[in-house]
Order: C-alpha cells, then sequence, then structure tokens
C-alpha cells in the first residue's frame, strides 16, 4: 500500500511539475542576458527572413516558443504594455510604461541587474526614449511623455544606450527643456553623437550614443548596422565580471507593418537578424550567455501569399495596417533556454528572464 502512495506522488508531483513553470535555478542561469525584440514581428516576418537568407540567426536556435502578447485591457497590446510585460514580468495597460495598472512602479529587469551589480545597455534603431526602451528604463502612465522619460534616464543607471532622439536630451532654444547633456557629463556619462566617435571609443564606462534627433534612418539607409551598434554595447558591457543585461531593439520592422510595405520590412529584418547572430556568435564563445528573441506584438497581419519555389518573388500580403493579436515567436539560446519552449503568456517570458537573473524572486 505504501508502496502505492509513494508511486502516485512521484506521478502527481510529475505532472505538477510539467505544468508549472520552469524557472532557471541558483547556480544554473547565465552570467549575461541579451534580449532581443523585433518590434512588430510576427512569425511571418521571420518566415520570410528564414526563406530568403540562408545564413539567417533563427535556424540556430535549440529551443523555441510562442507568446501570447495581450496587454492588461486590450486585446491587442501597444509596445508599451508588450515592453513592461517583458521587462517586468506584469501586464500592464496600454500606454503605461514600466507602472501597473494603479500606476505603481514596477522594477525592471535592467533596474534588477543593476541593484545585482550587473551592468546594463539598451540598443535601439528608435528613440531612447520610445515605448520598448522606456519600458525598462522609465516609470510613466503615458508613453508620448518622452521628455520625462529622458529626464528619468538621464537620472538613472542604465549604462550604455545607443539610439537616436538627441532632441530630448539637448537644451532647446528656449530653455524650455533642460541641459541632460550636460547633467549626465557631469555624473560621468560620455556623450556620442555619430558613429564615428561610438566605434572609435575603446575605453570602458557609462555612455549615451543618440545619434539623430529623432529615429535613426531606416536600416537601407545607414551605412552601419544594428549589429555594429549591438557589438559597441557588449564590448562595453562585458567587461564587467559579474555579467550585463542588454536589451537590443530592431525598432522599425513595426513601421513596415504599418506602412503595409514588404521592402521596409525585409529590410529592416535582414538588419535585425544581423543582430541576432552577432549575440548569438558571442553567446556559443562565451558560454554563460543567455540570448533570447521576440517581440512584442505583431504588426500587419501578414502572410505570404506567392512566390517561387526557390523562394525568389516572395510576396507578403497585409490583412491591417496596424498591430494584431497574432502569437509572436520566442527563441531562445544558452542557459535556461529549455525554461521558454511551448506556449508563454508575454508577461511569463518576463518573469522566467527575470528568474534566470534573480532566482527565488518573489512575485507578487
Amino acid at each position: 500500500m505504501k508502496r502505492h502512495i509513494y508511486l502516485l506522488l512521484i506521478i502527481v508531483l510529475g505532472f505538477s511539475s510539467s505544468f508549472n513553470p520552469a524557472y532557471c535555478r541558483e547556480g544554473k542561469g547565465p552570467k549575461n542576458i541579451i534580449i532581443l525584440i523585433g518590434d512588430g514581428m510576427g512569425l511571418n516576418d521571420v518566415t520570410a527572413e528564414v526563406l530568403l537568407n540562408k545564413g539567417n540567426a533563427f535556424r540556430r536556435f535549440r529551443s523555441t516558443g510562442f507568446s501570447v502578447t495581450c496587454s492588461a485591457d486590450k486585446l491587442i497590446t501597444d509596445s508599451a504594455a508588450g515592453a513592461t510585460a517583458l521587462s517586468t514580468g506584469y501586464r500592464t495597460n496600454n500606454g503605461y510604461l514600466a507602472v501597473d495598472t494603479l500606476g505603481n512602479r514596477l522594477k525592471t529587469i535592467l533596474e534588477l541587474a543593476h541593484d545585482k551589480g550587473l551592468s546594463t545597455g539598451l540598443v535601439v534603431t528608435s528613440t531612447i526614449t520610445n515605448a520598448t526602451p522606456a519600458g525598462f528604463s522609465a516609470h510613466v502612465k503615458n508613453r508620448a511623455e518622452e521628455n520625462e522619460i529622458a529626464r528619468q534616464l538621464s537620472e538613472g543607471n542604465v549604462d550604455v544606450a545607443i539610439g537616436g532622439g538627441l532632441r530630448f536630451f539637448a537644451a532647446d532654444e528656449d530653455k524650455k527643456n533642460p541641459d541632460l547633456v550636460k547633467r549626465m557629463q557631469e555624473r560621468g556619462y560620455k556623450f556620442f553623437k555619430s558613429i564615428d566617435e561610438l566605434t572609435s571609443y575603446n575605453d570602458y564606462g557609462p555612455y549615451f550614443a543618440l545619434l539623430e534627433d529623432d529615429n535613426l534612418k531606416p536600416a537601407e539607409s545607414r551605412d552601419y548596422s544594428l549589429a555594429d551598434l549591438t557589438s559597441c554595447a557588449i564590448k562595453n558591457l562585458n567587461h564587467n565580471e559579474k555579467g550585463f543585461v542588454l536589451m537590443v531593439e530592431g525598432s522599425q520592422i513595426d513601421k513596415g507593418g504599418h506602412a503595409k510595405s514588404q521592402d521596409k520590412v525585409l529590410g529592416e529584418m535582414k538588419d535585425f537578424d544581423k543582430a541576432v547572430n552577432l549575440a548569438l556568435d558571442f553567446a556559443q564563445k562565451d558560454g554563460s550567455t543567455l540570448v533570447l528573441v521576440t517581440s512584442d506584438h505583431e504588426t500587419g497581419g501578414i502572410s505570404l501569399t506567392g512566390g517561387e519555389r526557390n523562394y525568389s518573388n516572395l510576396k507578403l500580403t497585409f490583412v491591417s495596417g496596424d498591430h494584431t493579436a497574432n502569437m509572436v515567436g520566442v527563441f531562445s539560446f544558452g542557459p535556461g533556454e529549455e525554461n521558454f519552449r511551448g506556449i508563454n503568456e508575454n508577461y511569463e517570458v518576463g518573469r522566467k528572464l527575470i528568474n534566470c537573473l534573480n532566482p527565488g524572486y518573489l512575485w507578487h
């Protein structure tokens, strides 16, 4: 009888563990975490990249899954709520950044990493104050408050930030906005305003590289890639022996979906893919880095509706010029990758990332 009870207990525990979220255990997690977000990147954006690019990064992943992208108050999320779910492990309302549905501040994975002594970074092709990077670094109830987001960034602890949005940090002519560049320089930050200044920097220390007043130029119009920017960030952050957490965003895939532009989507996906490959190369060599690729939401309702058997003349059809509720992919590689397989809610992806950084983190 006791033997039967013992066997039943093993079976029950086995089933219960299979249904509970799997989190990294102490000593089993990664030293570094690189999160790459393709803004608006749905499953068929990835499909097109896989078909068109034989050297694509997505075939390199050993663990894949899906993410349900709804926000707390809407079936269809925006980038603010989507970023918050990934950065904090909590769902919130559309438009909210790293605050809960009542407006209370939520700790982000970058803030938790800083508390543990790790270095942190943001690399984007939008303004650094845009919804996705802001969801990892600022706390506001209105994503449009980019001046306030810039102020919080200037007073925060992100070690490396690369993107656009210089106008939110520089003093304007009528002195309505403070000179945040000067304030940050007084705190010990370097400030770079061109790609040449950034790539020629061979020292180690905190910096912001804001390369345009607004968004960076589209991928096809830049003489540098998202991978180049990611490489600069990793080179700096990797000096920290305790590790780092870096969020990289291919920000303008979303713009291609909104514009229903096949060329824009494919061009931005190609640029994003290079950054993913670079992160995977680093993780493979390093051996202690978790790379996670996902999206905040899908844009465009994209389907592949035509093309030749050799993948030439590929045709993308757009159902919408806006976001959809379609699930998005989750691709993981490195220590803890197995935690992200299967279907996850977007906030569960965030929780698993945080638990890889901080095993045993208490959720309320």
